[in-house]
């Protein structure tokens, strides 16, 4: 079959098939591809949105804010959960396959034929089709997510408007090292000369002010350019920040938001920096709206509550295990875990084990992917008492395995009740309840 006649599906294994290697980072193959494409970016103010964890609810709070701003917008996030399509929105919606489709034709026809052909890996090709799909849709605004370190991801062919770097942990050690330092710098390589760098990391590396200063970026810090407070009550915040020319801002009585308060006032920071503005209901309605798929997501599963939560490092499980103690559930929780092969579990359990009452490991079989029983390896070098363990091979044995338990619990409260199961580890783990449940009709809030 000639590939113009492919439909989304045949298009997505192709991208799967496509490149020997699934991350090859660098920008010289897709840089040149790119340059083939002779793609038009001018209509359209571009935001570079890096970091290890954070990077979803960023996006997710500027895009929301920038639709009540009556703004059109372009937003290319990774990983999806159950459709490619989830990974390229616009104004809030996302893609459909035709749109798609056509940006891969274009894709593949610039990567060439015979001794002329780039070769480009999945994600690559993804990024140019967000890319290309910004050319031609001409939002006012793009939000790209870079999907892992920053200089030599894909994302980095465009010079951003504004860069943003949310939180920083080691992660991604086979590709990125495990010095936070290089992190830091590797992160802060998305910057302009002469262009804002949005900071949201509370304790950064010294890589990256030292960077700012040698390329001229335009650095922006948390806690000395910008600052956030909670009222009193708990009921609302307070957000002083800096505009384009050095003057402070202030807004006062802003609404909780659903997703972590410090990427709120990172996203009001990038808003002050890009000079597209947006009144202070816009900012209210948009802090209010947004939500993200599988982060502190409630759905019904059994007729059960149960909380769904990517977080899938330590730093992420570190502000899961704080919003479960905010709602007095020390050592109440029965938590469904499955983690990628290459990520910290014991980093996860430890972070986790304060709110933990049972842990029911799952086996995740995908790629890089590991068993319940590597888990429970891990689990014992953790010290954590296997009498509060249990192994499953699929998801939906571990759910009811977790609903049993907590069916017995003795917590009284029955807002406490509702939050007792909780999935977390991976997206991958979250996308399998997502599919067991049919999530679009089925979620009750984000909480």
């Amino acid at each position: 079959m000639n590939r113009s006649d492919y439909n989304l599906a045949q298009w997505l294994q192709w991208m799967e098939d496509n490149h020997p290697t699934e991350i090859d980072l660098g920008l010289a193959r897709v840089g040149q591809v790119y340059q083939r494409m002779q793609l038009d970016l001018s209509a359209t103010k571009v935001i570079s949105i890096a970091g290890t964890n954070g990077k979803g609810s960023t996006t997710t709070f500027l895009e929301t804010i920038y639709l009540a701003a009556d703004y059109t917008t372009l937003a290319y996030t990774s990983p999806h959960m159950l459709l490619y399509n989830e990974r390229v929105r616009l104004n809030g919606v996302d893609v459909n396959d035709e749109l798609l489709i056509a940006a891969f034709r274009a894709i593949d026809q610039a990567m060439g034929v015979d001794e002329q052909r780039i070769s480009l890996s999945y994600f690559e090709i993804g990024t140019l089709a967000a890319i290309y799909l910004v050319s031609q849709q001409k939002p006012d605004i793009a939000l790209l997510e870079v999907g892992l370190g920053g200089r030599l991801d894909a994302v980095n062919i465009i010079d951003a408007d504004v860069a943003v770097i949310t939180t920083l942990a080691v992660d991604h050690i086979d590709w990125l090292g495990d010095d936070i330092e290089q992190i830091g710098r590797e992160k802060a390589g998305i910057g302009r000369v002469g262009k804002p760098l949005v900071c949201g990391e509370i304790q950064p590396p010294k890589s990256i002010a030292q960077l700012a200063s040698e390329q001229a970026f335009a650095l922006v810090q948390i806690n000395q350019d910008y600052s956030y407070q909670t009222a009193q009550d708990q009921n609302s915040w307070s957000f002083t920040g800096v505009d384009l020319l050095g003057n402070k801002v202030t807004y006062q009585q802003l609404p909780m938001p659903n997703l972590p308060l410090q990427n709120a006032a990172t996203a009001l920071q990038v808003i002050e920096q890009l000079a597209m503005p947006c009144s202070y209901e816009a900012r209210v309605k948009g802090l209010s709206a947004a939500k993200s798929l599988g982060r502190q997501q409630q759905v019904r599963y059994l007729d059960k509550n149960i909380l769904l939560d990517v977080a899938h490092n330590p730093q992420s499980a570190q502000l899961l295990a704080h919003s479960l103690l905010k709602r007095g559930l020390q050592g109440e929780v029965q938590f469904v875990l499955g983690v990628l092969i290459d990520k910290d579990a014991q980093g996860l359990m430890l972070a986790l084990e304060s709110v933990a009452a049972h842990w029911h490991f799952v086996t995740l079989d995908v790629y890089r992917g590991q068993s319940a029983l590597q888990l429970q390896e891990k689990s014992l070098a953790s010290n954590i008492d296997q009498h509060n363990v249990s192994c499953y091979q699929d998801m939906r044995s571990a759910l009811e395995g977790a609903l049993l338990k907590a069916s017995a619990s003795q917590v009284a409260d029955e807002e406490q009740n509702e939050h007792l199961v909780v999935v977390a580890g991976s997206f991958v783990t979250v996308a399998q309840v997502l599919a067991l449940q049919g999530v679009e009709q089925k979620v009750l809030q984000v909480i």
